[in-house]
C-alpha cells in the first residue's frame, strides 16, 4: 500500500490509495489549508487525486479543517457513529480558531458493514472499525495486509469507561492480525 504521511504541527495526516484515487485520513486545525496544500505540492500530489477524507475522531487537530476540505472538492466520509460527533466539534474551538462548521450535506454516509466495498472501490483491501477509547467517534481503518491508521487510540481516553475502551479497542485490532501501528501522533509502532 503507497502510504504517504502528510501531517504537519505534531499531527500525522495520512495518504492512502492508488495514485489516482487516495483517501486522506485526517486533516488539520481549522485555518491551516495553505499549509496542507503546501505539502501536497511539495509531495507532488494532485489535488484532483484525492476523493475521500476520512476523519478517526471529531477532534480539532483531526477534523478542523474538514468543511475546508469539503470546499475544494473532497468529499467528506462519516461512519454511522460519528454523525452527532460533527456539530459537537465547535465546542473545541477558541473563539480565535477560524473554524468553518462542517455542514451534514454532500457526506457519504457509511456504515462499517458497508466500509470493506467502499474502500474496494478506491482499491484498497480493509475495513473500517469502531474503536471508541479516546473518544466515542473514534475509528480506526485496518488494512487486510496488517496495517491499521487509529488516530489518538494510543493516547489517552476520555470516554466513561476509558480503559476497558481503550483495551477492548486495541483486543479488536490484535484480532485482524494487526503488526504496524500508523498513529495520529508520534512514530509509526510495531507491535509483537
Amino acid at each position: 500500500m503507497n502510504i504517504l504521511n502528510v501531517g504537519y504541527d505534531s499531527t500525522n495526516y495520512y495518504l492512502i490509495g492508488p495514485n489516482a484515487n487516495r483517501l486522506l485520513i485526517d486533516v488539520g486545525w481549522p485555518g491551516t489549508l495553505p499549509k496542507l496544500l503546501s505539502i501536497f505540492k511539495r509531495k507532488r500530489v494532485p489535488l484532483q487525486d484525492i476523493k475521500y477524507l476520512l476523519v478517526t475522531h471529531y477532534h480539532p487537530d483531526h477534523a478542523g479543517l474538514a468543511q475546508e476540505v469539503k470546499s475544494i472538492g473532497i468529499q467528506l466520509v462519516v461512519l454511522e457513529n460519528q454523525q452527532s460527533s460533527i456539530p459537537k466539534l465547535r465546542r473545541y474551538m477558541k473563539p480565535s480558531n477560524p473554524f468553518l462548521e462542517i455542514t451534514l450535506d454532500g457526506n457519504l454516509n457509511l456504515s462499517f458493514i458497508d466500509s470493506r466495498m467502499f474502500l474496494l472501490h478506491l482499491g484498497i483491501e480493509g475495513e473500517i472499525i469502531h474503536t471508541p477509547g479516546h473518544t466515542d467517534d473514534s475509528i480506526s481503518l485496518i488494512l487486510d495486509e496488517g496495517i491499521a491508521f487509529t488516530g489518538d487510540l494510543p493516547g489517552s481516553a476520555w470516554g466513561e469507561d476509558p480503559m476497558h475502551q481503550v483495551e477492548t479497542g486495541w483486543q479488536r485490532i490484535r484480532s485482524l492480525n494487526v503488526k504496524t501501528i500508523y498513529p495520529g501522533h508520534g512514530p509509526v509502532r510495531y507491535l509483537e
